[in-house]
């Protein structure tokens, strides 16, 4: 029961990531300042000096920032969901570590692949900004990539050093962005909201939800754990649609249930 309740607490906490970024506004900042704290902590709790950590950090660095750019522009469940089409991309990804698809990975990948086309098309149409479409699938391919390479990694006793031991690697994306658009806009005047909502992501939205998580999958398994934590990009669409108007067009939320029917499918087979 309350590993149950470990895993919808920490999928809650993750919906609530494309709120923080819109009310935080200034993307470049919330992802610095979210790199930062979660990085020091990190630190503190996993420091690593190995590859893995750093390959781990690159790929979250740039979640990170594609992830946020994606709420603002493009929605709060349209980011969510474009997240969540993660599995087809570490599916491919695995592909380079020797493991091949069974028949529900194809099936799902076919199910994604529909349901970014689908929204492809209502970019095309006008009704889902391109460049938010673009940053989502952005943000679903480095973190499909990432899965790929924490379980990769883990196989061989590297789980923490993919975990918060990456997190200080995330400034290796971050760090570069801040001095660029402090260099570009020839002064950095950091405003409360970015600040407050990069210190929300570091903790409330990163490293709390990743120790609830893992609490949650050591009860339940990981299949089970990843049906559970489904529930995450539905409660994004909701406060998208309670918080900021946000209705998705009826070929959007066909997408929606194609994507979440992928990543059932495919939990329930690993």
């Amino acid at each position: 029961m309350w590993a149950v309740a470990y895993i919808l607490a920490a999928a809650t906490l993750w919906s609530t990531i494309g709120v923080a970024s819109v009310l935080g506004g200034d993307i470049v900042v919330m992802a610095f300042i979210r790199s930062l704290i979660a990085g020091a902590i990190g630190l503190l709790i996993a420091r690593s000096f190995k590859r893995s950590s750093l390959i781990a950090g690159v790929l979250l660095g740039v979640l990170f920032s594609s992830y946020p750019l994606s709420a603002v522009i493009a929605g709060v469940g349209v980011a969510a969901y474009l997240l969540y089409t993660a599995p087809l991309w570490a599916t491919l990804a695995s592909l380079a570590y020797g493991e091949k698809p069974g028949v529900t990975g194809v099936a799902s990948i076919a199910l994604i692949l529909v349901a970014v086309a689908l929204m492809g098309l209502e970019a095309g149409r006008g009704a889902l900004d391109a460049a938010g479409l673009a940053s989502g699938l952005i943000a679903g391919v480095s973190y499909g990539l990432y899965i790929a390479v924490a379980r990769f990694y883990s196989r061989r006793g590297e789980s923490l050093e993919v975990s918060l031991g990456a997190m200080p690697y995330t400034l290796t994306v971050t760090l570069p962005m801040m001095i660029a658009y402090a260099t570009v806009n020839r002064s950095l005047e950091l405003q409360p909201n970015p600040v407050i909502a990069g210190a929300y992501l570091a903790v409330l939205a990163t490293i709390i939800p990743y120790k609830l998580f893992t609490r949650g999958v050591e009860k339940v398994g990981a299949s089970r754990a990843s049906v559970i934590a489904s529930i995450e990009p539905v409660l994004a669409a909701i406060w998208g649609l309670i918080l900021f108007h946000q209705t998705p067009t009826i070929t959007i939320l066909t997408a929606y249930i194609l994507i979440t029917t992928a990543v059932v499918i495919t939990a329930a087979k690993s």
